[in-house]
């Protein structure tokens, strides 16, 4: 609170303080108020009191901010400062450290491709992980088409001024906004108007180069941001490199402000996945399989324009194009090798001893096994070129009690995606090797060529029509009201070979016969490769909001929020859904998809849609420690979902469909506070959710222990109240800064999450070693199979940074994290892994491949968390406005 007399040469500095999102400290205020105000010198005002509030801009598009007293959710924001502070590589590393309710689940084991949780929400790079987050940068939504992923590698963290977390299903934003929107603020010339440089290494080879620049001439704005990351990675065969270029231009004048801005990255990633958390616990840097890489391209551009009609009247508009092109390889080991071993109609590779070289009881000759007569590993290869433009307009229109947005949004996305897989060997360090012999000897064509599996184009267009009012009747009091209408439309086209395994391609003449590489013109062709349609399916949704903020008493707000919400299905969720035609008597025959690398045909799927509720208080308790305040909130959260889409097994390796699951439940408490003390600052964190299944289900997992087998599939029961996997129950963020100079501060961050489940374990009733040498449905189990319980144990997890600042604009820091190098996970799922201990004579390999599948095991795979690192730094900044005013 300021209360005192001013004089209006003082005037342009105090409504810059008090005009603009606080996140970011930066000014705005047009010419027209600047010759206002230098109108008015020498002139002494009658004593003034403002109000200091903290503001957030929660539009995708500029033209209004709203204070926080004013917010019906809990809405967390991050500035452009803390991030810089923060030293983190990524978004998902600084979310997961600082903002309520956020986890992260690592399943590729790359800092760049983690899933992001937020409520029991996910925002993933990963297709196949359903998705409920929006994501939005300076107002174009970039969750992309194909699977509603997000890739947090296209995101530099040296461009962004700052970010803002958004709860429920704000009809501001658009589609898939279930659990929240996160949207991202970049710098430019005007709020960013200084040089910075900085350069870190250390641990795992990690090397990070980075670069900024912006500055004004009080009409036009120019800024750049360079970053280039690169490491060998701390896992086995896991190098990344990342580099990404942001450039923006504003143009201001009394009337508003055009903006350009340009985005191009270019990134290799290698993320090894989960492991068999046995082998993990001999060796940390372990995979199970190598390599598995994506090289991502995009090339994003974006012009947006804000005009002030008049002093009440503001209209925003921006129109973008997006282009990305991905190339991914995976690798894993070839489960069909049993039926390859026992294969018909290729000349019978017999062992030594005489059996096959699957020695397991599904070989007509059982024995030993043996090694290198064929392929025991498979390469999947995929190709992604996707388009996206799009335009929107947004009114905005202030007065003393009303803050009214209405905008529309046109956006159309077109894809084309296509995936293939080759034989390979696994090596003796676990990297898979082409080996073109098994052609030549045996006929398999896939040793030599991909065989293409899916060939997928496919369009959406969205056109939507949004508006909001927070209406003001007394000055305590706020109420909001709004809605959202979506029209959307998404066509398939989908070329699926029709689920050969990969050892039947054995006949050259018929494979290679140019007349069979087409459509099947009916069910009785069976000639032709590729079973072939064509899908078009329209969603509308209409998503309302209503909301209150109530501000009791001076520093004490209360609020509550209820909003809908809706995800329409994306183009691979409608190219891999459920065939119900090809359930026959409750077996399931469909062929099911590799996510990313298989797709069937294409039936329809309804549309996600989300009921939100929030209420809470926030406040200030002011002369806490020290007479400082301190900063308090209390939020109650629910959200309910109906035709949740999820991705569930078939029964074979990685293999499912996507299908309409039923209803599930997201519900918790979060609460937080920080405050200071002397040099010391200190925050705290925590969060208690349930994220839960709430309709009955069935499906097929042969690696979960409680699964009852039922006409020879194995069959796993779900029932109301069981938990999602990778949510945990309980997340504590806490952080202590102490600044004893001006020059020196330190952090220490702690980072708690309880257990969770793994995905498989979706009924939560998996149980390790659970089966005894019973007889079920005539299969003998294993009493040692089923490693593992299934779940990933709490664990937390420390972290260090300090910087010391020199007087010359010179910085250096160092950042140090899991100080007490705990051993722990992120994630998991349940799988089956063939690099098992042999007995009997089984035959083993170099990498460790047990020829006997009868001693395969079932086990929990888990997402390792990094173990203690450190890295050093030197960084360089320089204000060219505080330059300018010390040459002046």
């Amino acid at each position: 609170m300021l209360n005192k007399k001013i004089k209006s040469v003082l005037l342009l500095g105090v409504y810059s303080c008090f005009s603009i999102a606080a996140d970011t400290n930066d000014a705005v205020v047009s010419s027209k108020e600047v010759k206002a105000i230098e109108s008015t010198k020498g002139i002494e005002l009658d004593e003034v009191e403002v109000k200091a509030k903290r503001r957030t801009v929660i539009t995708p598009l500029p033209g209004l901010v709203i204070d926080r007293e004013q917010m019906t959710t809990n809405v967390q924001s991050i500035s452009g400062k803390e991030i810089a502070d923060s030293k983190s590589v990524n978004i998902t590393d600084l979310m997961n450290s600082t903002m309520q309710s956020v986890t992260i689940n690592d399943y590729t084991g790359n800092p760049f491709q983690q899933d992001l949780n937020f409520r029991g929400f996910t925002a993933s790079p990963q297709i196949g992980t359903p998705q409920g987050i929006s994501v939005y940068l300076d107002g174009v939504r970039v969750n992309e088409a194909f699977g509603e992923v997000v890739n947090w590698d296209f995101i530099p963290m040296n461009a962004i001024a700052s970010l803002d977390l958004i709860p429920g299903s704000n009809p501001l934003f658009g589609l898939n906004t279930l659990g929240g929107a996160l949207a991202i603020t970049t710098k430019n010339g005007f709020t960013h108007n200084q040089l910075h440089a900085e350069i870190m290494g250390g641990s795992w080879g990690r090397e990070q180069a980075q670069f900024s620049n912006g500055f004004n001439n009080g009409k036009l704005g120019l800024f750049v941001a360079y970053n280039h990351f690169k490491e060998d990675g701390w896992r086995d065969n896991s190098p990344s490199n990342v580099r990404q270029l942001f450039t923006s231009a504003n143009l201001r004048s009394d009337y508003g402000e055009v903006s350009l801005t340009a985005l191009n990255v270019d990134t290799a990633l290698t993320g090894n996945g989960v492991v068999p958390y046995e082998m993990y616990e001999q060796d940390r840097r372990a995979v199970f399989t190598s390599p598995d890489q994506n090289k991502n391209g995009l090339e994003h551009y974006n012009l947006t324009g804000r005009f002030d009609l008049n002093d009440n009247l503001t209209l925003s508009g921006l129109t973008y194009r997006r282009s990305v092109k991905q190339g991914a390889i995976g690798s894993d080991f070839y489960d069909g090798f049993p039926a390859m071993s026992n294969r018909i109609g290729i000349s019978t590779p017999l062992c030594a001893d005489g059996s096959y070289p699957d020695g397991g009881t599904n070989s007509d000759s059982p024995g030993s096994g043996c090694a290198g007569l064929l392929p025991n590993g498979v390469l999947s290869n995929s190709n992604l070129d996707q388009g996206s433009k799009g335009l929107a307009f947004q009114l905005n229109h202030v007065t003393d009690k009303n803050q009214f947005t209405a905008g529309v949004t046109y956006d159309t996305n077109d894809i084309n995606f296509k995936q293939s897989e080759m034989f390979a060997d696994i090596g003796p360090d676990r990297r898979l090797i082409e080996n073109s012999s098994y052609y030549t000897d045996y006929g398999l064509i896939a040793a030599e060529f991909p065989i293409v599996r899916n060939r997928l184009t496919g369009s959406s267009t969205t056109k939507s029509i949004f508006l909001s009012d927070t209406w003001s009747p007394v000055e305590t009091v706020h109420f909001t009201l709004g809605a959202r209408f979506n029209h959307t439309r998404v066509k398939n086209y989908l070329e699926s070979e029709r689920g050969k395994a990969l050892y039947q391609f054995d006949n050259p003449t018929s494979y290679f016969d140019s007349d069979n590489d087409r459509c099947a013109e009916n069910d009785s062709d069976s000639e032709a490769r590729f079973i072939c349609t064509k899908g078009n399916y329209l969603y509308r949704s209409f998503n309302p909001s209503a909301g209150f903020a109530w501000e009791v008493k001076p520093n004490l707000v209360a609020y509550g929020n209820v909003s809908r919400g809706a995800r329409t299905p994306s183009v691979i969720e409608l190219g891999c859904a459920i065939d119900r035609t090809q359930i026959v008597n409750d077996v399931n025959f469909q062929f099911g998809c590799a996510i990313p690398t298989s797709l069937t045909a294409d039936p329809y799927l309804k549309q996600v849609r989300s009921t939100s509720y929030e209420a809470g208080t926030r406040g200030v308790l002011q002369s806490f420690l020290g007479n400082q305040p301190l900063n308090w909130n209390l939020s109650l959260f629910r959200t309910e979902l109906s035709n949740d889409i999820l991705f569930v097994p078939l029964g074979r390796k990685n293999r499912g469909v996507f299908d309409n699951f039923g209803a599930t439940l997201r519900q918790g408490v979060e609460a937080s506070f920080s405050s200071t003390w002397n040099a010391h600052r200190f925050s705290f964190n925590y969060t208690w959710m349930k994220a839960t299944f709430e309709s009955p289900s069935s499906i097929i997992n042969p690696n979960n222990s409680s699964n009852v087998v039922v006409d020879s599939q194995n069959y796993v029961y779900v029932k109301p109240g069981d938990e999602l996997p990778g949510m945990p129950n309980h997340i504590i963020q806490a952080s202590w800064n102490y600044t004893p100079t001006k020059k020196f501060d330190m952090t220490l961050n702690m980072v708690l999450h309880s257990s969770s489940y793994v995905r498989g374990n979706e009924n939560n009733e998996h149980q390790p070693r659970a089966a005894t040498n019973t007889v079920v449905s005539g299969t003998n189990r294993d009493p040692y199979d089923y490693i593992g319980k299934g779940t990933i144990p709490g664990y937390a997890v420390f972290n260090i940074r300090a910087n010391y600042k020199f007087d010359n604009g010179f910085s250096a820091f160092a950042r140090l994290d899991n100080l007490f190098d705990r051993e722990y996970a992120t994630a998991g799922n349940l799988g089956r892994t063939p690099f098992t201990p042999a007995s009997g004579g089984a035959a083993t390999d170099s990498a460790g491949f047990n020829y006997n599948s009868d001693q395969w095991k079932n086990t929990t795979f888990i997402g390792p968390g990094a173990p203690r690192a450190i890295w050093f730094g030197l960084s360089y900044d320089l204000d060219w406005k505080s330059r300018k005013t010390k040459l002046d």
